[in-house]
């Protein structure tokens, strides 16, 4: 009797060693993220149900993201390939919902004033609240409005062109994917820890009000999109500089046919952060620091396949 809960166990150990190869690091940065904000609340402020019940929903995810995104790299079905190497980017909705308490736990009041003295004692002055009196041209609100929207799509349009576009080699796919999945996962989950430390509303919520300035389609959806999803508190660093600068290195490097419009598309998100009072100039210039430093970080210590992998025979097992 004693033999086969041996064998039992040999079999369960040497199952998940294999499972470990295909674990990777955005797995390990998620688990510890889920735990870590998992128990802020207990430090401080909680929701009104308590800390428990986010604290055993963040173990449950944290226990998911453990075996779920493994297995499914190991899956002979392309699409849960895929899924298992993309899957923390849809994640990202439910961690910046959760702002609305993690922005309170160590502090009750947001930080504005010191970044606005910060600002002021470095620019003068507050250019998001003279911007748009001195440019009042409904057609720039529209196109800072759009750039500013095209944050939510921009990550996905860059990871389908990594994948399918002509201009990136077949063997280099699906590392480049990888890369920008593990660069744009490690952004957003230090965007979101610093949220928590440091929550700052932007000078549209805190003093200044909206813009003052008629625009058409994007702007109206803007609108409607912050008046039923902002959240008070996550405007230091900005994630869509930040989030934008990411899939604009990535573009750069792996497609560069999409070299000028990244670029575009980056400087726009970043005038309209500030134009459409958004944030601050101090938020865009942490956006650009922290993106800089995840990318630098990324290239000389991100993992690398130990064999190639695609969508159609499958990535690597194992990752150095």
């Amino acid at each position: 009797m004693g033999i086969l809960p041996r064998r039992g166990l040999d079999l369960i150990r040497r199952r998940l060693s294999r499972l470990a190869l295909s674990r990777r690091d955005i797995d390990r940065w998620a688990v510890v993220y889920l735990l870590a904000s998992g128990l802020y609340p207990f430090l401080g402020a909680s929701p009104p149900s308590g800390p428990w019940p986010g604290f055993l929903l963040h173990s449950g995810l944290a226990l998911a993201i453990w075996f779920l995104p493994p297995l499914a790299r190991r899956s002979p079905f392309a699409a849960l390939r895929l899924l298992g190497e993309t899957y923390l980017p849809f994640i990202f909705p439910l961690f910046y919902s959760e702002m609305a308490h993690l922005g309170l736990v160590f502090y009750h009041q947001p930080l504005d004033p010191a970044f606005i003295r910060l600002e002021e004692s470095l620019l003068g002055g507050q250019p998001s609240l003279g911007w748009s009196t001195t440019w009042p041209w409904p057609w720039l609100h529209e196109l800072l409005q759009l750039a500013y929207f095209s944050y939510y799509v921009w990550g996905f349009v860059v990871l389908a062109l990594l994948l399918a576009s002509p201009a990136v080699p077949a063997p280099r796919r699906w590392p480049a994917m990888l890369a920008f999945v593990r660069d744009l996962s490690a952004t957003m989950l230090v965007c979101y820890t610093l949220y928590t430390f440091f929550p700052v509303w932007g000078p549209k919520y805190f003093r200044a009000g909206p813009v003052e300035v008629e625009g058409w389609i994007f702007t109206r959806l803007m609108r409607q999109i912050h008046e039923h999803g902002a959240i008070l508190g996550a405007a230091f660093p900005s994630s869509h500089v930040a989030a934008t600068l990411v899939p604009w290195w990535h573009a750069w490097k792996n497609v560069p046919c999409l070299r000028a419009w990244a670029t575009l598309q980056l400087v726009l998100v970043a005038m309209a952060t500030v134009y459409c009072r958004y944030h601050y100039v101090v938020d865009v210039l942490g956006g650009l620091l922290l993106g800089g430093i995840i990318l630098v970080l990324g290239e000389k210590y991100g993992e690398r396949e130990k064999r190639q992998g695609s969508l159609r025979s499958g990535p690597g097992p194992a990752a150095i």
